[in-house]
């Protein structure tokens, strides 16, 4: 077995109805008996399948991660915390429904220096926090530009005004990740959720671990049966290696 890392695939090359292998970047032609993909499926489909067409997906939100390093630390706060906003039902509406910002966010806020403290330079924190906005089909925001800095400092405002007292003066470092970089890393509508669990979409009825026609080309992840989360992608893997071997069809 060999292991290629660093290489980019650029699509996948099919011959009387099956995948004959991969070509990279470089032009090189790798040949394949089976092709199992794990970008983001209807990525996959697009951009690196012969056949384009694929069923219209309906997408979860996706999210703004502030990722903060920090001189401020808070005793009272556990390694995951989850903090609802005082409206929440009606500003989920805003996020799914109306395709808007949180007026009032619902934040998780993690904290890993708390439990390991080799994460951070000794006497400083580490935080991830984590507030759900709409995907790029929902509300095509223009994320790379000043909304990003305003919505950045916004969340620190909602921490400072929920009880992390100094917050915005601690921070050391703070990169913003949002919508905008979830596509650019590949994933469909930009957010890292990929396919919503509607019941259309889910179990049975979320996309088939194997391609319409290619039948030795295999999915995995989240976008695939059985769904988002770890042990459901785990379970994916599982499901595509019985898929390969004709354990399971």
């Amino acid at each position: 077995m060999q292991f290629r890392y660093g290489t980019t695939v650029t699509r996948v090359e099919t011959a009387h109805g099956r995948a004959t292998g991969v070509v990279t970047a470089d032009g090189e032609f790798v040949p394949a008996d089976v092709v199992v993909l794990n970008p983001d499926l209807p990525v996959a489909y697009q951009e690196l399948l012969p056949e384009r067409r694929q069923r219209r997906l309906t997408y979860s939100p996706s999210c703004v991660v502030l990722h903060v390093g920090s001189t401020q630390g808070y005793g009272k706060i556990a390694h995951h915390n989850i903090h609802f906003g005082r409206s929440w039902k009606g500003t989920f509406d805003e996020v799914i429904r109306r395709g808007e910002l949180m007026t009032d966010p619902s934040l998780l806020v993690t904290n890993p220096s708390r439990t390991d403290p080799s994460v951070a330079p000794a006497g400083k924190h580490t935080y991830y926090v984590l507030a759900p906005v709409p995907n790029l089909d929902r509300a095509p925001f223009d994320w790379p530009g000043d909304l990003t800095d305003r919505y950045a400092q916004q969340l620190v405002g909602t921490l400072e005004e929920r009880g992390y007292v100094g917050f915005g003066d601690g921070v050391e470092v703070l990169r913003a990740v949002t919508p905008a970089d979830w596509a650019a890393q590949g994933m469909a509508a930009g957010t890292p959720f990929a396919a919503a669990h509607t019941f259309l979409q889910t179990g049975p009825f979320r996309p088939s671990n194997l391609h319409r026609t290619l039948g030795n080309v295999v999915f995995v992840g989240s976008g695939t049966q059985p769904g988002v989360g770890v042990p459901m992608v785990l379970i994916s893997g599982k499901l595509a290696a019985a898929r390969i071997t004709g354990e399971h069809r």
